[in-house]
Order: structure tokens, then C-alpha cells, then sequence
């Protein structure tokens, strides 16, 4: 229950804040896409951690492997697309905005901002949870399971801000690098999928208690789904920079 209110709390402040940039910046606008594409961003987040979806992520490893799609693949970078942190400098009074916009400047943070950071530590997370004792842990602990999402969506965020770059932007990345970025990232879903889905035993006792006969096609559809709708996501996110540095050009060439 607390993962819709929050996402509905965020999504109203986020509704405040855009409507207080426009007073301010009239002449600059807010597209309507980049409002819906963080509302429908939160909304997946809400009904990704609300509780029905992760009950049935505890029964079925499929499940599981569709939330974390969402929480990971999906979200992350639809909230991004609705540019925060723009409205975060923007909107604030100016002392305040200079505080953000300082301490997205810091050196520190630039570190952490870096691509190479966000793509280890996605790729670190995505490895370590599923095939380290973190994953049934889990399953069996309700906190576990709070820090495994925090790590998730921590991870997730990290790795996608050097994706979508709009807005405010504390590092920026050029086009080629973003390409790059996303097709060193391609085989590691599909790997992971394909590890799982090739595995000859289950691979969480969890699974195989509630499951029983039926855990190891479930594990398989599991894998699959990393597998065919990670590759997918990913390969979307490359068309979509790729159209993005084409319109860049063409405008540089007007």
C-alpha cells in the first residue's frame, strides 16, 4: 500500500512543479509527453511494488523476473524522460537551485554520475542479485526483499541518466558515447536470461517449495522474459538515441 501513495504523493508534487515552471518560464513550456512519461513512470512503480504484484512475485519466479523489468528497464527511464531535474533547479527559489544545482556540480557527484559508474554497478547488481544467496533471502525476509529494490532502482537510475539526457543535465554525454554505452549492455540481459533459462536445476528452493513440479518452466519463462524483453528495451533505447542524434543534427544544420 505504500508504494502506490507515495507514487501518487510524488506524482502531485511533480504536477505542482511543472505548473510552477510554466508561470515562471512561459515562453520556455513543458511538453505534455514529458509529464506523461513521468506519470506513467511512477505509475509502474506503484503497481510494480504494490502488494498483490509482489505477492505474486513470491509464487512465481516469472513474475518476479517482470517486476524487476519494471523496476529496472521501464521506470527508470520514463521518470527521467519527464525531466526532475530540470524542475528541480528551475523551480526552487534561486538560493535553494544554486544548492542543487551545486551539489549535482560537485566533484563527487560527477564521479557517481559517471557512465562508467552507472554501468558496473547496473550490470554488478543485475549479476549479484540473481545468482548470489541475496535473491532467496528475499524471498524469505520482507526487508531483504526492501533493500534488493532500493538496489534495483538505485542501480537503475544511475545507469539510465546518461541515456536520457534532458533537461538539467549534471554530466553530459555525447551521442556515440550513449550508443556505446547501451550496446556494451546488450549482451548482459541476454546472458543473464539465457543463464537462467539454460539452467538444468532450479535454482532458488524457494520456487521449487510453492511451485513444485511445475518451478523449473516457471524459471524458464523467467529467463525468457529477461531474455526477449530486456534485449527488446535496450534495443528500443538505442533506436530512440539514434533518432535523437539525427534530429540534433539536422537542427544543427538549419
Amino acid at each position: 500500500m505504500i508504494a502506490p501513495v507515495f507514487s501518487v504523493a510524488v506524482i502531485a508534487v511533480y504536477a505542482w512543479a511543472v505548473r510552477r515552471y510554466r508561470e515562471l518560464y512561459p515562453a520556455r513550456g513543458f511538453e505534455a509527453w514529458r509529464v506523461l512519461a513521468f506519470i506513467l513512470g511512477f505509475v509502474c512503480f506503484g503497481l510494480a511494488l504494490s502488494a498483490p504484484v509482489d505477492g505474486l512475485a513470491e509464487r512465481s519466479f516469472a513474475a518476479h523476473m517482470a517486476q524487476h523489468v519494471v523496476l529496472m528497464l521501464i521506470a527508470p527511464p520514463l521518470v527521467l524522460l519527464g525531466a526532475p531535474l530540470l524542475l528541480a533547479v528551475a523551480v526552487p527559489r534561486r538560493d535553494s537551485a544554486r544548492v542543487v544545482a551545486g551539489v549535482a556540480n560537485h566533484p563527487v557527484m560527477h564521479a557517481v554520475f559517471a557512465p562508467i559508474v552507472g554501468w558496473v554497478l547496473f550490470v554488478g547488481v543485475l549479476w549479484g542479485v540473481h545468482f548470489s544467496p541475496l535473491y532467496e533471502s528475499a524471498l524469505e525476509s520482507g526487508w531483504v526483499h526492501v533493500v534488493e529494490h532500493v538496489l534495483f532502482i538505485t542501480a537503475a537510475f544511475l545507469f539510465w541518466l546518461p541515456v536520457v539526457q534532458v533537461g538539467f543535465v549534471p554530466r553530459p554525454v555525447s551521442f556515440p558515447a550513449r550508443m556505446l554505452y547501451l550496446v556494451l549492455m546488450f549482451p548482459q540481459g541476454a546472458f543473464l536470461g539465457l543463464a537462467i533459462y539454460g539452467s538444468r536445476h532450479v535454482l532458488f528452493p524457494h520456487y521449487a517449495t510453492v511451485l513444485g513440479t511445475s518451478a523449473m518452466a516457471d524459471q524458464q519463462n523467467g529467463g525468457a522474459i529477461m531474455w526477449i524483453a530486456g534485449g527488446f528495451i535496450m534495443f528500443a533505447a538505442f533506436m530512440l538515441v539514434a533518432a535523437s542524434w539525427a534530429r540534433s543534427e539536422r537542427h544543427a544544420l538549419a
